[in-house]
Order: C-alpha cells, then sequence, then structure tokens
C-alpha cells in the first residue's frame, strides 16, 4: 500500500493522498474539496465538477473557503493552481490538450454520472487511470507509488479545516469528521469505517437540491460576481484573492518580492518521479515567467489567451506535486475584469442628461417669466384693433450631438444577461394551491386573491420568509416609484421578456445580485424620467 499522506504541502503537511481510495456513499463538492482537495488529481472528480457547472475560480473558491493553506495566513488557492492539477490529470489520462473550457469537446470517462448522484464508490485513482513511470533502477518505489493509500484516521482529515462544511454544503463525511475530532478516544479509519460511522450517526443524510455540485459552485459563483464589480475611478482595476479565495479590489503588496515577479515553484524536490510537464496559465490575468524544462509525454501546447479554454504548458505538475498555495499581499495588482468602460460612458451621460435636464428647467423657466411679464405689464387705453398675438414663439432647446447619439441608442439597446439562479422544479410557487398564504386576508374573489397574493406593494417591499415570489410575476410599481425594490422589478420583468429568466426572486441574496449588477449598467425608462 502506498503512503496515506501527501509529499508536498500545497494543502497543509500531513494532507490525505491523491490516491486514498473513495468510499462508498455519497459527498458533496464541498466535503471533497474540504477534506480531500488532492482528489481533483481524479479524472472522474474532474469529469464531476466540471460537468456539473465548476469552473477553476469556484473550484479555488471552495478550497480556500474550508481550508487553511500552508503560510503566514494570507495564503491562497489559486484558480491557476486548479486548472493546472486538473489538465494535467486529465492530460495523463488521454485526453489530450484537455482544458476546463474544452471538457465537452471530449468523451466523458464514465458517460453513466448523473449529475444527481452524489456517490463516489466507483470513481478511480490518479494510480489507476494515469499511473507514474518510475526513475531507472526504481522498480520497488514504482509499485509503491501506483498503489492505492492505505486508510487514515477521521481525525486525520480534520488538519487544516478552517471551518467544516454546514447546511446544504455537507452531507455525511462533515459529520463524521466532526464526530471523530469530538471523540478522540474512538478508532474511526477512512474509508474502511465511512459506511459504519454513518449508520452510526443515525444513517446517510438526504440529498436535496441544494446539495447538488451545480449548486455548491453556483452559490460560489454568485458571490464572486457580487464582489468583483469594477471600481468607480479610472485607474486601472486592482484585486487579489483573499483568504476565502473571492476577490478584493484595491491592496498593496506586503512582501518585499517586486509585483511583476510572481512565481509558483510547482516541483517538489523530494520526489524521484521524472515525468513532469511544464504549464503555464494566466487564467484571471494572473502571469507567471517562463520556466523550460523538459517534456516527457506531452506536446507542447501553443500559446493563446488564458482562460478556462486555453492552457499553455510552462510549469510541472506531476501527480504527486501540485501547486503550492501562494501568499497573497496587499500591493500585488490583478484585474479580474477587463476594465468596464460602460461605466464611465454611463457616469458621463448622466452628467450630461443632468445638465440637459437643468438646462430645459432654466429654459421652461425663462419662457414663464416673459409669459408673466408680458400678461402682468399695463396697458394704456387698449384698443380692440390690438388683439394679442395668436401664436407665441417658443425658445429654441438646444440639444447637443452627444445626448441625441444617446437618445437614439437608448430605444434600441440590448438587454445584458445575467445568468439566472438554479431552482428547484419542485419549489413552492404562487398558484391555486398556495395562492391564500400570499394573499391579504378580505379578498372575497378569486381576481382579488390574484391581485394580492402578485402584488409589489403587498408585503410593503420584498417578502422576509420563504416561500419567495418571482419577481417577473410581480404587478408593476408605480411610476413615480424609484426605489431599488421597484427597479429590481423592472430589471427582472426585462430579463424574462427577453431571455426568459424565470428565478429571480425576492430572495434576499438574489435582491442583492441583481442590485449590485442592474446599479453598474442598467436604469429604466422610469427612472430615467425621474431625473428629467
Amino acid at each position: 500500500m502506498g503512503s496515506p499522506l501527501a509529499k508536498n504541502n500545497a494543502f497543509g503537511v500531513g494532507s490525505p493522498s491523491w490516491n486514498l481510495p473513495f468510499p462508498s456513499g455519497n459527498l458533496t463538492a464541498a466535503e471533497i474539496l474540504a477534506y480531500l482537495p488532492h482528489w481533483i488529481k481524479s479524472v472522474d472528480v474532474v469529469d464531476r465538477f466540471i460537468t456539473n457547472g465548476g469552473k477553476s475560480f469556484t473550484i479555488a473558491a471552495v478550497i480556500n473557503e474550508f481550508r487553511q493553506l500552508p503560510g503566514n495566513g494570507d495564503a491562497v488557492f489559486r484558480p491557476n493552481s486548479a486548472q493546472i492539477m486538473m489538465s494535467y490529470a486529465m492530460r495523463r489520462a488521454g485526453f489530450e490538450e484537455w482544458t476546463v473550457g474544452t471538457h465537452w469537446n471530449f468523451e466523458r470517462p464514465d458517460p453513466s454520472f448523473s449529475e444527481t448522484d452524489l456517490n463516489v464508490q466507483t470513481f478511480r485513482l490518479p494510480c489507476e487511470t494515469h499511473p507514474k513511470s518510475h526513475p531507472s533502477g526504481k522498480d520497488e518505489y514504482q509499485l509503491k507509488l501506483n498503489e492505492p493509500a492505505e486508510p487514515i484516521e477521521f481525525k486525520t482529515l480534520a488538519l487544516h479545516i478552517k471551518v467544516h462544511p454546514s447546511g446544504c454544503d455537507a452531507l455525511d463525511l462533515a459529520r463524521c469528521v466532526q464526530y471523530a475530532v469530538a471523540h478522540p478516544d474512538e478508532n474511526w479509519s477512512f474509508p474502511n469505517d465511512f459506511g459504519l460511522l454513518v449508520t452510526k450517526l443515525g444513517g446517510p443524510a438526504v440529498i436535496t437540491h441544494s446539495h447538488l455540485d451545480r449548486q455548491i459552485f453556483r452559490r460560489r459563483e454568485a458571490y464572486f460576481i457580487e464582489h468583483s464589480m469594477a471600481p468607480t475611478s479610472g485607474s486601472p482595476l486592482k484585486r487579489m484573492m483573499d483568504a476565502d479565495g473571492l476577490v478584493q479590489v484595491g491592496g498593496r503588496r506586503k512582501s518585499g518580492r517586486l509585483a511583476n515577479k510572481v512565481t509558483v515553484n510547482l516541483r517538489d524536490y523530494d520526489s524521484d518521479a521524472t515525468d513532469v510537464e511544464d504549464y503555464r496559465s494566466s487564467r484571471s490575468g494572473y502571469s507567471f515567467p517562463a520556466k523550460k524544462r523538459r517534456l516527457n509525454r506531452i506536446p507542447a501546447t501553443p500559446g493563446s489567451p488564458s482562460n478556462d479554454s486555453d492552457f499553455s504548458e510552462v510549469e510541472s505538475e506531476p501527480d504527486d506535486e501540485v501547486p503550492e498555495a501562494e501568499l497573497v499581499s496587499d500591493d500585488e495588482l490583478i484585474s479580474p475584469i477587463k476594465a468596464a468602460r460602460s461605466r464611465t460612458a454611463a457616469r458621463k451621460a448622466s452628467q450630461i442628461i443632468r445638465s440637459l435636464s437643468t438646462e430645459t428647467q432654466r429654459n421652461i423657466e425663462d419662457i414663464a417669466k416673459r409669459k408673466l411679464v408680458s400678461v402682468s405689464r399695463p396697458v394704456s387705453s387698449p384698443q380692440r384693433s390690438q388683439m394679442p398675438p395668436s401664436h407665441v414663439p417658443k425658445l429654441p432647446v438646444v440639444v447637443s450631438p452627444e445626448v441625441m447619439s444617446l437618445a437614439r441608442a437608448f430605444v434600441p439597446r440590448q438587454p445584458i444577461y445575467l445568468p439566472p439562479p438554479v431552482l428547484s422544479a419542485n419549489r413552492l410557487r404562487v398558484d391555486s394551491s398556495t395562492l391564500f398564504l400570499y394573499a391579504a386576508d378580505g379578498c372575497t374573489t378569486e381576481a382579488e386573491l390574484w391581485a394580492s397574493a402578485l402584488s409589489s406593494t403587498r408585503f410593503n417591499g420584498p417578502r422576509r420568509h420563504p416561500p419567495f415570489r418571482e419577481l417577473h410575476r410581480l404587478t408593476d410599481p408605480h411610476p413615480h416609484d424609484v426605489s431599488d425594490w421597484a427597479e429590481n422589478i423592472r430589471w427582472a420583468k426585462e430579463q424574462h421578456a427577453v431571455f426568459g429568466s424565470d428565478t429571480w426572486t425576492e430572495y434576499d441574496h438574489h435582491l442583492e445580485l441583481v442590485t449590485a449588477h442592474r446599479r453598474m449598467m442598467w436604469a429604466s425608462e422610469e427612472a430615467i424620467m425621474s431625473r428629467s
């Protein structure tokens, strides 16, 4: 049997080996990445995560959320490192030039996998799908390296855990690990005793829609989008990854390294393995200096723009080596997204419109004053032949070409699509059977019940407790109401009309996402008219 612990300390000294066998039972994506992060070297784990909506940055975000990485407290696991680990495993297993973005171009390792199946019993280890070659004269070493690792104590899985998965992120493994930590006198081994311990704790937990991988990754993706809004200043965008693996804006590096000298040491010098590869990827704007090394098995990938679909080989990543967590300091400047010029244009347009509105108001007041003077001026001995003119010419309002261009572009503008949340098809909705839960007391007819249940003013704002109503089904707010609540409803109605999005609800987290997106790049006609 191989060693149960990984040689390197990318996820912390004593982290479980990637060749630790899979148990018979259900594991969530959060539990896998929290307790056994080296398992993303398994092609079956990679296939499950990517097929179910995982991305490099969401996988890294989950790891950073639950694990305390080696370092002085500022270390994070980068999306680029997740991409390197997964790409190396898939390419070694025969999926040449595989990347996260090209996953659907390949035949799945096991097409029978279902999104709702969280059982990992049939998952294969790296030593089975892409066994390592061995240095000459070290047959015994190769034999041990390509064997499944020995079982470990359950409480060992709690090493380097910052916070245990809970709620919709956890099923059975999190309960077992916490029980083992709370009862150190009992001996439970993983994976052999997993089923026994689950039975002792009351049996397997019920899998809900929120436990699925897609929901777990979507929750981190939504948080990433919400916290990666572009700053209002015109300076270049700057970001850093915090301890949770999420985007933070601003800051400078505390270390003495130069900002453009970020390096990652992917080589484990204690390893005797020789089949190493060199990869490089600048996913999300991260840059690494090129280092020339020998490539033994996989041909080089031509350089191209780096993202989940493009992956270039510069840094080494054998099976027993993973990128170590990097220290992020305050002066590390990394751009999360391209500069959002639309915000600058929107601010300029808003200023022009406000100035135009002020100018128009002044012209109107001037006209009113002229009329008032002409009417109140005394006329001596008026004669019937001196009739007031039938038409009073109006002063022309000069509209600048910039404003006219913006006005012409407003009508044919295309809404910006924001991916809606994924909700269960069996969720509670407003229908004939639940109508009385939403409608106000005193309604006597069915029409009154429906009007009350879907009224945007029924609860003086959003409903504060479930079940939540879909925003696009609510009644139109008052035209003069330009509050965030009213604007969110108008935005959701437009998204439903144009893109068919029907899962944006009055749940507070949904409203926060909509408000952040809307304030950056959207305004209703009612809001524009209210400022005129």
